[in-house]
């Protein structure tokens, strides 16, 4: 009787909410659970799944945990993509303030759910982790990933938004193709300016604001390397310490194992001489035992 295997779907999303070491010996007991099965379909399947790396693990156990907050910021993104066609500036500065209070609020709530499950979990990791949630909002497909808590890798995104619409309208679905088209009058290419206008100034606030995100954390690696610099010169330091420490040690003890050797060489010349007067004396005693 074969055995009753769970659905893939059910396969991959247990695969991906495990910590990135125990994912590929589980990925082995189910690629030879399914072949024992005779699903050898479903065994390829689940052997051609990527093994996910710290982050995106990070990012699938956030989209596990917290699920309402990541759909809260993806759902932001929607919002975002809206705002830039529509060209609503003081939307699109609404909404890019609030996305970047909320990616980092939910990295910090990833990093700080990571280091709860035994991960080690770095400041090059936590940037990593907020630049997948800002591609996620950007990136339809990427979106997806996360939303599902399947992400594989850590993501990023180098737009600054959705591609601009045309700036050429689309005829409505109801006008006669072959009806002539009324002539633009002056009222209307001020409108049509205007509209290219705003859909232009939203994308430039959108470039600006992603701009100032940028160089917060390039400021923020700056400031990591800084102090990794700091750390390695003082680890040489100390090595360099060390090593002279050490050769110190190995100096007292050649020292200890020469005046222990000539110790020993004092000891064994004492032990003769004793002996030599021990013999000495009985030689004496004899004599004088035969004078008597």
């Amino acid at each position: 009787m074969s055995e009753n295997l769970p659905p893939f779907e059910t396969v991959v999303d247990d695969l991906y909410s495990l910590p990135p070491a125990d994912f590929v010996s589980h990925r082995a007991a189910y690629v030879t659970r399914f072949k024992k099965a005779g699903d050898k379909s479903g065994a390829a399947s689940i052997g051609a799944l990527r093994k996910p790396t710290v982050v995106a693990w990070l990012v699938n156990t956030l989209a596990r945990r917290d699920e309402s907050a990541v759909a809260e910021l993806l759902d932001l993104g929607e919002q975002l993509e809206r705002a830039q066609q529509r060209g609503d500036g003081p939307r699109l500065r609404e909404l890019s303030t609030a996305r970047s209070t909320s990616i980092r609020a939910l990295s910090d709530r990833a990093v700080s759910l990571g280091r709860d499950l035994g991960a080690t979990v770095g400041d090059n990791a936590a940037r990593e982790i907020s630049n997948t949630l800002n591609a996620a909002m950007a990136d339809p497909e990427i979106r997806d990933r996360v939303r599902a808590g399947r992400t594989v890798t850590a993501e990023t995104y180098s737009g600054f938004g959705p591609a601009l619409l045309s700036l050429v309208p689309d005829p409505p679905d109801d006008e006669d193709e072959s009806d002539p088209a009324p002539p633009e009058t002056e009222a209307d290419g001020q409108k049509f300016t205007e509209a290219e206008r705003n859909r232009l100034l939203a994308e430039l606030e959108s470039a600006e604001s992603d701009l100032d995100t940028a160089r917060t954390e390039a400021d923020d690696a700056r400031a990591d390397t800084d102090r990794t610099a700091s750390e390695l010169r003082s680890a040489a330091a100390e090595v360099e310490q060390i090593e002279a420490e050490l050769a110190a040690a190995r100096a007292r003890a050649q020292a200890a194992r020469e005046a222990n050797e000539t110790s020993v060489e004092q000891a064994e010349s004492t032990a003769e001489a004793l002996e030599a007067a021990r013999a000495r004396v009985v030689e004496a005693r004899s004599a004088l035992d035969a004078l008597s």
